[in-house]
C-alpha cells in the first residue's frame, strides 16, 4: 500500500460513489495554512450525468449549527451577548420559561423537543413569500413543553438553533443572514459561491433519496409531492428547497467553503474571534449535576481510534454532511454529498472510513 493517505482517500471516496453508497461527494481537508486536500467524485445530476465539481454547492443541513454558534460566540466576544442570560432576554415570543439560556441552547441541553423536521422545508418557487416567523411559531406551539430541566441532560434540537438565529438578530440588530454574511464570510474571505443561503440552480447539486427505503417511504409520505421529481437509478430526485429556519440547517456551500470557515479555528489566532473565544468555543459543556455530555458549544466530541475530534454530522432531505476538527493532527475536514441522511451514526460511518487515512502515524503507513 502506498505511504500517501491521499491515495487511499481518493479509493475510499471513489469506492462510495461506485458502490452506489451516495451519487456525489465533495470532500476537503484543510490546515492553519491552506488547502491540504481537495478531491469530488460522482454526479450532481444523475439525469443528466453532470459530474460534482469543486464548484458545486449542496445543502450542509445541521453543520450549518456550528456557524451558527460561531455568530453567537462573535457575539459574546464584543459584549452584544452573554452565554447565561435567559433567551427571554432577547427574544421573548417563545413558550419555554425563564430558565432556558443562550448556553442551554448551544449546548443542547434545553430541554426543548426535537420533532422531525421532514416537513420544514419550502421550494424555491416559495421562498419569497416565506415567512419564517410565522413557521417558527406554529412549530412551537406544537411543541410547547419543555422535555426536562434545562441543563439537566444532552438532548439535541433543532428548533434551539433555530430560535439561536432569532438570538443572533435581536442581538446584532439585524438579520440572521447579513450579520453571517458581513460577521462570519467576509472577515474569512468565503465568497457567495462557496457559502450562503441562496441556491443557484446552475450549481447547485441535486438531492436524491433512495425509493426502496424506510425514509423514502417516510418522505413520499410526508413531503410535499411537488418537491419529488423522477425517479433516477432507483432514487427520487428532490427539487432544490430552502429549510424553513436558516440557522438550524440552512447553509448552502461547497465543503471547501466550509472547511475554510474550520480552517480559521486552527490558527493560532483565528481571524473570526480571538484564541481565548476559539478556545470557549471548544470547551466541553457539563451537566448541571457536572457531568460531561460530549459536546461543546456547537460542536459533538468524539474518538477516532487514537485520536479526539469536534464534529457535526447534517443531514436533510436529499443531502448529507459532516464536519470535523482533529486538533492532535492540525486539520479539519468537511465533506458534503448529495444523498438523505438522518442519522449521525450514518455520517460518521463515513468520515470514520475515510478520515481514518489521515490518522494513521506515518511510520505505520510506511510499513505497509
Amino acid at each position: 500500500m502506498s505511504s500517501k493517505p491521499e491515495n487511499a482517500v481518493e479509493a475510499e471516496l471513489h469506492k462510495l460513489v461506485v458502490s452506489n453508497r451516495v451519487p456525489g461527494i465533495q470532500y476537503t481537508v484543510v490546515d492553519a495554512d491552506g488547502i491540504r486536500f481537495q478531491y469530488q467524485s460522482g454526479m450532481s445530476d444523475l439525469a443528466r450525468k453532470t459530474p460534482v465539481l469543486p464548484s458545486t454547492t449542496f445543502m450542509a443541513s445541521s453543520s450549518t449549527k456550528v456557524i451558527t454558534a460561531a455568530a453567537v460566540l462573535k457575539l459574546v466576544q464584543v459584549g452584544r451577548l452573554r452565554l447565561d442570560d435567559p433567551l427571554t432576554a432577547y427574544y421573548t415570543e417563545h413558550p419555554y420559561g425563564r430558565d432556558v439560556t443562550v448556553r442551554h441552547l448551544l449546548a443542547q441541553t434545553s430541554g426543548i423537543p426535537n420533532p422531525l423536521p421532514l416537513e420544514w422545508i419550502h421550494r424555491i418557487e416559495d421562498h419569497d413569500r416565506h415567512d419564517e416567523n410565522r413557521e417558527l411559531q406554529e412549530t412551537m406551539r406544537l411543541n410547547a413543553k419543555l422535555r426536562w430541566i434545562p441543563g439537566e441532560k444532552y438532548g439535541y434540537s433543532n428548533i434551539s438553533y433555530w430560535l439561536l438565529g432569532k438570538v443572533i438578530e435581536c442581538a446584532s440588530r439585524s438579520s440572521y443572514l447579513e450579520y453571517l454574511r458581513k460577521n462570519v464570510f467576509e472577515p474569512l474571505e468565503i465568497g457567495g459561491t462557496e457559502a450562503g443561503f441562496e441556491i443557484d440552480t446552475t450549481r447547485h447539486a441535486i438531492g436524491y433519496q433512495t425509493k426502496v427505503s424506510l425514509i423514502g417511504l417516510s418522505l413520499y409520505v410526508m413531503m410535499d409531492r411537488r418537491m419529488i421529481a423522477d425517479t433516477v437509478q432507483g432514487r427520487f430526485s428532490l427539487l432544490p428547497v430552502y429549510m424553513n429556519g436558516p440557522a438550524y440547517g440552512g447553509l448552502i456551500c461547497t465543503a471547501t467553503g466550509f472547511a475554510r470557515f474550520l480552517q480559521d479555528l486552527l490558527r493560532p489566532t483565528p481571524r473570526l474571534f480571538s484564541a481565548a473565544t476559539r478556545d470557549l468555543f471548544l470547551t466541553t459543556q457539563l451537566t448541571n449535576g457536572g457531568h460531561d455530555i460530549g459536546m461543546t458549544l456547537g460542536f459533538r466530541t468524539g474518538r477516532l481510534g487514537n485520536d479526539m475530534y469536534y464534529g457535526k454530522p447534517g443531514g436533510g432531505p436529499g443531502f448529507r454532511s459532516n464536519v470535523r476538527i482533529y486538533p492532535h493532527r492540525r486539520i479539519a475536514i468537511a465533506w458534503m454529498a448529495n444523498e438523505t441522511g438522518v442519522s449521525e451514526n450514518e455520517m460518521n460511518s463515513i468520515s470514520d472510513l475515510v478520515d481514518r487515512h489521515w490518522c494513521v502515524p506515518v511510520e505505520t503507513r510506511l510499513n505497509r
